[in-house]
């Protein structure tokens, strides 16, 4: 069960942010420069959605009273909203 937790609420939304990251580090003339923009606007904009999605999720575990599957869900959501800090600081 633990195992299912961390891929779901870890490893798997930290794709966006690693998507970020890889984005920046790839040379111009890979994608071209504009492409590169579009696409890293593309996995921002998927993964707030994302993030909103598991937000909500969060909020409804924490009135059902089910404060660990809350907090998760929360860390989740943090890891969701991630690429926006990315790209609007220091990799912007």
């Amino acid at each position: 069960m633990t195992k299912n937790r961390i891929f779901r609420h870890l490893i798997l939304p930290s794709v966006a942010p690693i998507a970020i990251i890889w984005l920046y580090f790839t040379p111009k003339y890979v994608f071209g420069c504009a492409n590169r923009g579009f696409m890293a606007l593309a996995v921002v904009f998927f993964a707030l959605v994302a993030g909103i999605f598991t937000g909500i999720k969060g909020i409804n575990e924490k009135k059902s009273g089910q404060a660990e599957e809350a907090n998760w869900w929360t860390v989740t959501t943090l890891i969701l909203v991630s690429p926006l800090a990315l790209l609007v600081g220091p990799l912007g």
